[in-house]
């Protein structure tokens, strides 16, 4: 069975460290963009659960009162 040699380390010759390529600005500007929409699409989530919610319960309790009154005819 072979023995693992290790990590391998990718280094040049003079003994410098490779160090992977720098990221472009259109994809940080991309991922921020991406990061936006998503932030946006959860607070509007929010912000229409905060304003539906108060009305279904209304309308539960309409239904409950018009369904007990209904039950007593």
């Amino acid at each position: 069975m072979k023995k693992s040699e290790g990590p391998v380390i990718d280094m040049t010759p003079e003994g410098a460290f490779v160090e992977p390529p720098k990221t472009s600005w259109g994809t940080i500007l991309l991922r921020i963009i991406a990061l936006g929409l998503v932030v946006f699409t959860a607070a509007l989530a929010f912000w229409m659960a905060l304003f539906i919610l108060p009305f279904l319960l209304l309308l539960g309790l309409v239904a409950y009162l018009f369904v007990g009154t209904q039950a007593r005819r």
